[in-house]
């Protein structure tokens, strides 16, 4: 009897004791299931985006000219001061004109005479022609006339050059400015003895209404992106590339950025740096850009219909410079290689490594494991 009693304890006791174990395995099931690290996720679609490369130009005048006297002789006057605005033909520098004038004089002269001797000669011609048919004058005679009038016309087309010329030399006393455009400093004053075509310049005329901008690509991207346009994975913007700028002077005055448009690219690439001149215009009504600057543009390369995009958060680098990604698949953070590029606005482009439709971890990726439960946060 004692010992049914005995028994029976026991099997309470041990009964009592697999279930406080059972119950124990169950709560560490809870408690290991609710420990699951859990993650925010994006699924990655295609969107619409334009590529840019960041390029370096310097600036160039679009329409610039030097200044050089085309007649010999001395400075009388100048009618600049520098650095205004002048008018295409304005008169610049005056160049004594006295002894062009008495050239011109002689010129004229000469050509007046000569025109009145060929006139007679021409009235000659006309007689003889008429009395010739009478016998009135011989045929030898008429000959001769003929033979003057030839040679009066001959002289007289070379008095008419040489007052063409002589009448030039005199307008070229007075050295126009060949454009519309802000005048530079003069390097000459007044009494000054210039000579014709000489090699230094008197001053210079520059347009800066307008300005080009030199920019500089290596050949291998823009064979690059020449393929992706000719494969259909690029598309040239519907209106034109466009080409923005961002100066010194534009970021200190928090101005918008300027845009400008690509006009051609050269056809020679540079043998000593490989890279291809792309020239670009730009509107320059506020004179922010100079002749000479360096600049850093940003111009757009092409449309891309079909881009995977991700944020910073998303990307996890190595120390050897391998960037992963972290998806979801079937409850686990499966890692993968991805290959991308960074865009000007802080997303990334996919180029390899990725599908659409996949889930990416955006957070929590630092404690993350391959093949690691996860849990995705609603």
């Amino acid at each position: 009897m004692n010992f049914i009693k005995v028994f029976a304890s026991a099997v309470v006791i041990l009964g009592g004791t697999f279930l406080f174990c059972a119950c124990d395995q169950k709560s560490e099931s809870v408690a290991f299931k609710d420990d699951l690290q859990v993650v925010e996720v994006m699924t990655v679609s295609y969107e619409r985006v334009t590529l840019h490369a960041t390029l370096n130009g310097v600036v160039n005048a679009y329409e610039s000219a030097d200044i050089r006297p085309q007649v010999s002789g001395i400075i009388r006057e100048q009618y600049f001061s520098g650095g205004e605005e002048v008018k295409k033909d304005a008169p610049l520098y005056l160049i004594d004109d006295r002894p062009f004038k008495n050239k011109y004089d002689y010129a004229l002269a000469s050509y007046h005479k000569d025109l009145a001797k060929f006139e007679l000669v021409g009235l000659k011609l006309k007689r003889y022609s008429n009395l010739v048919k009478t016998n009135a004058v011989s045929s030898q005679e008429l000959e001769d006339v003929k033979a003057a009038y030839a040679e009066c016309k001959a002289q007289l087309e070379i008095s008419k050059s040489n007052l063409a010329n002589a009448k030039l030399d005199l307008e070229y006393t007075k050295v126009l400015s060949p454009l519309t455009g802000t005048v530079g400093r003069s390097t000459v004053t007044r009494g000054a003895l210039v000579t014709a075509n000489q090699s230094a310049s008197l001053t210079s005329v520059t347009d800066l209404n307008k300005v080009y901008v030199d920019l500089q690509e290596s050949s291998s991207d823009y064979q690059k992106n020449l393929l992706k346009i000719k494969n259909g994975e690029l598309k040239l913007p519907p209106d034109g590339i466009k080409v923005t700028l961002v100066t010194d002077a534009t970021l200190s005055k928090q101005q918008e950025t300027q845009v400008g448009y690509l006009k051609f690219y050269d056809v020679r690439v540079d043998e000593s740096s490989g890279n291809l001149t792309l020239r670009t215009l730009f509107d320059n009504k506020e004179r922010l850009l100079l002749p000479g600057m360096n600049v850093t543009a940003k111009m757009a390369v092409g449309v891309m219909d079909k881009a995977l995009l991700l944020p910073e958060k998303a990307l996890t680098r190595e120390a050897r410079g391998d960037i992963y990604v972290y998806t979801v698949e079937n409850g686990e953070a499966i890692k993968k290689k991805v290959s991308v590029k960074a865009l000007e606005d802080g997303r990334y482009l996919v180029e390899e490594g990725l599908t659409a439709g996949e889930h990416v971890i955006i957070s929590g990726r630092r404690v993350l494991k391959n093949h690691m439960k996860v849990k995705v946060q609603d």
